[in-house]
């Protein structure tokens, strides 16, 4: 993570059973922005994708409210299900 004082950039990796990708990321507490450069080989799932976002904006919260960007951040989610709410599933 490099970062100064309005500008945070992180180096995203996300992994799934399938894939483990990487991206560059930057926040911005300015105006609130946040982009995710390209991925390296292919997007992650759309879910994974906007799990990411959910946590980049939580740095920029972070950041807004402690006056700190979060050095590092790790979360694990499990893949949402694909299958019906029937147990026999």
């Amino acid at each position: 993570m490099e970062a100064t004082d309005t500008t945070a950039r992180y180096a995203m990796l996300v992994s799934t059973a399938a894939a483990e990708v990487s991206a560059d990321a930057h926040v911005q507490t300015q105006n609130g922005a946040l982009e995710i450069g390209a991925w390296t080989e292919s997007a992650p799932p759309a879910w994974l994708e906007a799990f990411a976002r959910t946590l980049l904006r939580a740095a920029l919260r972070d950041k807004t409210s402690d006056g700190v960007w979060p050095r590092r951040m790790t979360r694990w989610r499990p893949e949402p299900s694909t299958r019906g709410s029937d147990p026999a599933d």
